[in-house]
């Protein structure tokens, strides 16, 4: 912006007149000894031009529209030489003043508003004639003039700006902006018009649920179990848990290479049920939450494989897998026995609660092997909860049974091996646990997508120019297609600035020139 400067007198030492001009800062009469402004036309109102519509024979015509056309100022100047030389010297000196697109023109008698023009046409100048009084013509191609002082309003963290435009026409409004966070879209509103970048739809991430992984154990080693501070099946009064248990890493001959186990390592004495037991603490999910919905499987071996003929059908022996919650309430345990001592028979029984809800007697079946990947490896059992539904299901006899629970919100937080012996019958040969793993349903999730904008990106909106710059780059990528440039009425308004629904208020910053007809 140019500033001008009235204090600085002509040449000739006389004030300036109330209508000399100063073009793009310079005063004429300041530049030229001689000349002098002696009147300007074109500056006052300017004639609409309307638009209408003629319809049928009715008197009159039908208003549609009207506009502001380009204006025309004309100056007329006198100028005064000496000699034909500096006749011709101060008409370059005017000329080249004059001979500049788009510049802005301030008169004294209203030093604070500007009109831009550009020189159009001059009057010939009489020749041989040292003193002459001509004219010359600025066309403005924006017939409006403005302030030399733009205005300028902050939000302040706030969605909404005041804006107060004291000139006698709607002027555009420019805006600054500054991103704070992620955010899909912003907008601006401005009375009847508004102008909006980025996509409304856009969301800041998605959630879902997964179903994690809290353990997968595998016996080659001890694994964070604890040793006989467990929850065991009601299947009699005492259920004694005693003695240790030993980790094994299967060679090649024994099963499968490099696969281990944990089994007895002895089983104590008792006069019932007893035996080591192991537990696990089951670990929350990332998000600190223990299993409500849940899922497990296991692998493990129940069998005689091995016992000498005299002990066959006289050996007896205990496997349950139990879950139970954080006041050690059973949620569910799946056991499976040998109680018979004068021939092999087995049993499988399911515990909801503490209460005996299934099982299966007096069969062969439940003599499995567990190995993976080997012939007659299929001893999995499965056991998931979902809401108030237990389903409990075993790979070697195809049984799946569904079950219910009173207590649907109960969380797991131990899960046990118990493996035992009763009384002083010989234990059974083979009665330990291969695998075991637990999964937690519904998993919460946040995939955080990334935005169109993101925290520090910058966007310029040029509204007298029709022009956007995001990040110093002009982008019409993302700009709606309803959008206009912000005009400000007359009068006070307030801009309102619309962004992503958890995205942060942005920094922005209207700046705009009061114009006048």
């Amino acid at each position: 912006m140019y500033n001008f400067t009235d204090t600085i007198a002509p040449a000739g030492g006389l004030p300036l007149p109330a209508e000399a001009m100063n073009i793009n800062g310079v005063y004429i009469e300041n530049e030229i000894p001689g000349y002098r402004t002696l009147q300007v036309e074109g500056r006052e109102l300017l004639d609409s031009e309307i638009s209408d519509m003629q319809i049928g024979n009715s008197n009159g015509t039908r208003y549609r529209s009207k506009r502001d056309p380009s204006r025309a100022i004309t100056v007329t100047y006198g100028l005064q030489s000496k000699t034909p030389v500096e006749f011709r010297e101060k008409f370059n000196k005017l000329n080249q003043i004059l001979n500049q697109e788009e510049a802005e023109l301030i008169f004294l008698d209203e030093p604070t508003k500007y009109f831009t023009g550009t020189k159009s046409t001059v009057d010939s100048v009489p020749s041989g004639k040292l003193n002459v009084v001509s004219q010359f013509t600025l066309y403005c191609a924006d017939p409006y003039k403005y302030t030399i002082c733009s205005s300028k309003a902050s939000n302040n963290g706030q969605s909404t700006i005041t804006l107060t435009n004291n000139g006698t026409k709607p002027t555009p409004v420019n805006i600054k902006t500054t991103i704070k966070s992620d955010n899909g879209y912003i907008g601006f509103t401005l009375d009847d018009r508004f102008y909006q970048i980025g996509n409304p739809e856009e969301v800041d991430g998605k959630k879902f649920e997964t179903t994690d992984l809290l353990f997968d154990d595998h016996f080659t080693k001890e694994r964070g179990w604890l040793l006989n501070q467990g929850i065991t099946p009601p299947v009699t009064p005492y259920r004694d848990q005693v003695s240790d248990v030993r980790y094994v890493v299967e060679k090649p001959g024994e099963g499968v290479l490099g696969e281990g186990y944990v089994a007895p390592k002895g089983y104590g004495i008792g006069d019932s049920w007893h035996g080591p037991a192991l537990s696990k603490i089951v670990p929350a999910d990332k998000n600190g939450k223990y299993p409500v919905n849940w899922y497990s499987c296991y692998r493990f071996d129940f069998n005689t494989d091995g016992a000498p003929a005299s002990q066959k059908g006289k050996q007896a022996g205990h496997h349950s897998v139990t879950f139970s919650d954080e006041k050690d309430n059973i949620i569910v345990s799946v056991v499976f026995e040998d109680n018979n001592y004068s021939m092999e028979r087995s049993d499988m029984v399911v515990y909801i609660g503490n209460k005996r809800t299934w099982d299966t007697r007096n069969t062969t079946n439940f003599y499995v092997r567990g190995h993976d990947g080997r012939p007659g490896g299929r001893a999995i059992v499965i056991v998931e909860k979902i809401r108030n539904k237990i389903n409990v299901r075993f790979s070697y006899a195809g049984i799946n049974k569904t079950f219910f629970t009173n207590n649907p919100k109960a969380q797991l937080r131990k899960v046990t091996y118990y493996s035992a012996q009763y009384k002083s019958y010989s234990p059974i040969q083979n009665n330990l646990l291969r695998a075991i793993q637990v999964r937690k349903h519904n998993v919460y999730n946040y995939e955080d997508i990334p935005n169109y904008f993101m925290n520090g990106d910058t966007l310029e909106l040029y509204s007298d120019k029709n022009e956007l710059f995001i990040n110093g780059v002009k982008d019409w990528d993302k700009v709606d297609i309803g959008s206009k440039p912000l005009l400000l009425p007359s009068g006070t308004h307030t801009l309102g600035i619309i962004t992503s629904e958890w995205a942060k208020v942005p920094v922005v910053e209207a700046t705009w020139r009061e114009r006048y007809l």
